[in-house]
């Protein structure tokens, strides 16, 4: 038989067949045939419920290393539970679309791979080819032809020509889709047409008999149409939902675009803002540099005229002195009697006179001038000429140790079974600030106790407060016997300086010598203490290079605080009650809650809501604030009741509020949604401008 002619792909041209079967062998990427755990080709694919498919071989791997219980194991891939079937691994589905697809990307390469004229006969393996049989799908060389036409079972198959046939294989295996139906694994032979309802997977004949006897189940050919169906709509939201996310990921891009740009321009005004305080700030030293300079300029010139003074006078009268007593010496050792006699008056009076005459004093302090800076406090001043401060000669440690923000010391109490009054310890400095413990013996309820307390000394002419916590403590004094501790949290201010506890442990324990607190009618008190930076802490010193007054000029400070306060109780309130202390501006501000009685009936009966300023200072002090006053509900629905003012606080005028603030048959009726479980909730937002003091 003659040799066919090459086709246009043999020689060197692809032909329609081929480009198209190239398209779609690349839309199979690698690694969709690739094992994610072993970057193999897929062997023996199983599929989870997340869909992701691995090789049986690595999930054994995967099940038989992660600890704990065997029951369920996490996918390698995105970590979701599969739960493990009774059978292990094996009993997972097997994924046949992977491995048919594996196995028809194989065939299709292969045919691609053979050259039209090198082909090799299916059946004997040692002729080329030149023929082949459609049905069979097999190429045949010329021998083998004439044998497989004689054949009964084979001689009514189509036979053409073996390029033909490569190219009828390559269109097929280019679909990439299998028509025909894999061999069940549990049953030899047996193909799996069927599709069981109840199981949700495909299954043999012998498989409707056995395993899935009572289960619903029809032909897989039968129900493939409505599934397709099914998974297409599916598939249509999933690329909505694609979409949806894409947009998603699009919009975050920008917003990090913009984040990006509105940072970078941020940065750009602190950097610009820094550079203008800096250069602002760098002209407020040097012109308070000038003055300062002056001023000691000014203190030197006069201590040194009044030195000069001094030692023209000790000057003076020393040489007086001196040529006096020359003189008289000279004459009383080598003058006659009549010499002796007639200087005798002139010599005894100027004598007398210098005698007479004080020694001038020189002032301990007049060579006291320095230059200080401290920053104990945050703020930065100069001492100049300071006469009266003995703390300022402590070395540059003591400076360091007074200024640490926590310490912890103890006070030892001496007999303590004879105590009737309160003791306190010497005074330890946190923050600048002296502190103390105080103990003392406390009755209550006819009940003695030990009362132990932490005291912070400070003493300023100006509003200050200072957040603390603390842990106080009974050191044991026997072996195997536990400290007893109890902390705290609080401000300190001027009205409330001492905070801790009346009522620490009872008397008769402190002192049983059994408990192992007591040694030799000792105690031994301790105290860890941490402390903020205080506020308003306001030296009266010379030469403050930043003082308030200065840079209030430049700086008009506003602060806006709102807190809090709940009233338990409300319908059983008889009296005032006045919450927890907050600080705005370094002044003490409370809210007060009082049931207000009017004079006019029926319902005469109000709350009244108030803000209170507990500021005590030795100075006139004032403070211009803007109010406002909230009843907050607790119901949904229900809007926030408020009420406004504008206030000039001052020692003499230190509560402003509303007596008539809200109805209480209002405040009291759940229905109207600001009362809950018998409680209400009012809050202050407080604009305050900064506090003026005048020391």
């Amino acid at each position: 038989m003659p040799k066919r002619k090459k086709s246009d792909h043999a020689s060197g041209s692809k032909s329609k067949e081929e480009t198209k079967a190239d398209t779609i062998l690349n839309k199979i990427s690698g690694d969709f045939l690739e094992c994610p755990v072993c970057l193999e080709p897929l062997k023996d694919p199983k599929i989870l419920p997340c869909i992701h498919t691995f090789c049986e071989g690595c999930l054994k791997k995967v099940v038989e290393q992660q600890g704990g219980a065997k029951d369920k194991f996490p996918c390698p891939t995105c970590r979701t539970d599969t739960v493990l079937p009774v059978g292990g691994v094996a009993w997972l589905k097997n994924n046949f679309f992977v491995q048919s697809l594996s196995d028809t990307v194989q065939a299709h390469k292969c045919l691609l791979s053979k050259e039209d004229d090198k082909m090799q006969c299916d059946n004997c393996e040692e002729e080329e080819a030149g023929h082949g049989c459609v049905v069979c799908e097999e190429f045949f060389c010329d021998e083998c032809i004439c044998a497989h036409r004689r054949l009964k079972r084979t001689r009514s198959h189509e036979v053409i020509g073996s390029a033909e046939l490569k190219e009828h294989l390559i269109t097929k295996t280019g679909t990439l889709k299998s028509k025909s139906l894999p061999i069940c694994p549990k049953h030899d032979d047996e193909k799996m047409k069927f599709y069981c309802e109840t199981c949700k997977h495909p299954i043999c004949r012998d498989c409707t008999v056995l395993q899935h006897k009572n289960h619903q189940y029809g032909y897989l050919a039968d129900t493939v149409c409505d599934v397709r169906a099914e998974i297409k709509n599916k598939l249509e939201a999933a690329r909505q939902k694609i979409t949806e996310h894409l947009n998603k990921a699009s919009a975050v891009a920008m917003k990090q675009g913009e984040l990006y740009m509105k940072t970078k321009k941020a940065a750009d005004d602190i950097s610009a803002t820094a550079k203008e305080e800096i250069k602002y700030l760098t002209s407020l030293v040097k012109r308070k540099q000038t003055v300062l300079e002056e001023r000691l300029a000014a203190i030197t010139a006069d201590r040194s005229r009044q030195l000069f003074s001094i030692s023209d006078s000790v000057v003076s009268t020393l040489g007086g002195l001196s040529s006096t007593v020359d003189f008289s010496e000279k004459v009383i050792e080598h003058g006659s009697d009549f010499d002796v006699m007639n200087v005798y008056s002139d010599v005894t009076a100027r004598l007398q006179s210098l005698l007479e005459g004080s020694t001038p004093d020189i002032p301990d302090d007049i060579s006291h001038l320095m230059f200080e800076l401290k920053t104990g406090q945050k703020k930065k001043f100069v001492v100049l000429g300071n006469n009266n401060d003995e703390d300022i000669q402590d070395d540059e440690m003591g400076e360091e140790k007074k200024s640490r923000a926590e310490a912890t010391f103890r006070f030892t109490v001496d007999n303590i079974s004879q105590l009737k009054e309160k003791k306190l310890s010497p005074a330890v400095f946190i923050r600048n600030m002296p502190w103390k413990i105080l103990t003392r013996p406390e009755h209550k309820l006819n009940k003695k106790s030990l009362a132990f307390f932490l005291q912070c000394d400070a003493e300023s002419d100006s509003l200050w407060s200072c957040s603390a916590s603390a842990k106080l403590r009974l050191i044991p004094q026997k072996n195997d016997i536990q400290t007893f501790e109890k902390g705290f949290s609080h401000i300190f201010h001027r009205k409330e300086h001492i905070w801790g506890f009346p009522v620490f442990m009872p008397w008769d324990e402190v002192c049983d010598p059994e408990k192992g607190y007591i040694k030799d009618d000792k105690i031994i008190l301790e105290t860890h203490v941490k402390v903020d930076a205080p506020h308003g802490m306001k030296e009266i010193i010379r030469g403050n290079i930043f003082s308030e007054e200065e840079l209030g000029k430049e700086i008009e400070l506003k602060k806006v605080t709102n807190f809090r306060f709940t009233v338990e109780n409300i319908s059983k309130l008889m009296e005032k009650k006045l919450s927890y202390t907050f600080f705005i501006r370094n002044l003490p501000w409370k809210i007060v809650a009082v049931p207000e009685t009017n004079a006019q009936p029926p319902n005469n009966k109000t709350l009244g809501v108030y803000l209170q300023c507990d500021a005590d200072s030795n100075s006139f002090w004032s403070c211009c604030t803007s109010v406002e006053l909230r009843l907050i509900p607790q119901k949904k629905g229900v809007q926030v009741y408020k009420q406004k003012f504008e206030h000039v606080f001052y020692g003499n005028d230190n509560k402003r509020g509303f007596p008539e603030f809200m109805k209480w048959d209002e405040v009291c009726d759940p229905e109207k949604g600001y009362n809950k479980d018998d409680k209400i909730i009012l809050e202050a937002s407080v604009k305050s401008s900064a506090a003026c003091a005048m020391v």
